[in-house]
């Protein structure tokens, strides 16, 4: 299982990183949407990918996730925010965590858009 992290929060993309390498799960993190799709870009492709949907200037996590499934529509999306309301137009697929959330309701919920268990649903 292979993440890519987008979250534009030093201490918060390190710790997150760290817990779900320590879950076994492959992380690339990276603080913005440019970069996550430079990344992507380059062959990096991902399983699942977890942003937070306020990331500062330049794309923000939706309309990174748009460009994302425009170009790997098999990609799970987990978005994660401070704010309570779910992102309008998500995909029966994708996900929404409000922060904050446990190392393990993270893991959780990435297991659970695993492409494994998504085919057997």
């Amino acid at each position: 299982m292979r993440v890519l992290l987008i979250e534009d929060d030093e201490l918060i993309r390190m710790m997150v990183a760290d817990s779900l390498q320590d879950d076994g799960i492959e992380v690339d993190a990276v603080s913005n949407a440019e970069d996550g799709l430079v990344l992507l870009g380059s062959g990096q492709v991902c399983d699942v990918l977890v942003t937070d949907i306020n990331l500062g200037a330049g794309l923000d996590g939706l309309a990174l996730a748009g460009s994302v499934r425009a170009r790997y529509p098999a990609i799970s999306v987990v978005f994660v925010s401070g704010r309570p309301e779910v992102p309008a137009g998500m995909a029966s697929r994708d996900r929404f965590l409000q922060k904050p959330f446990t190392p393990r309701q993270l893991v959780q919920t990435i297991e659970e858009l695993a492409p494994d268990n998504m085919e057997a649903s």
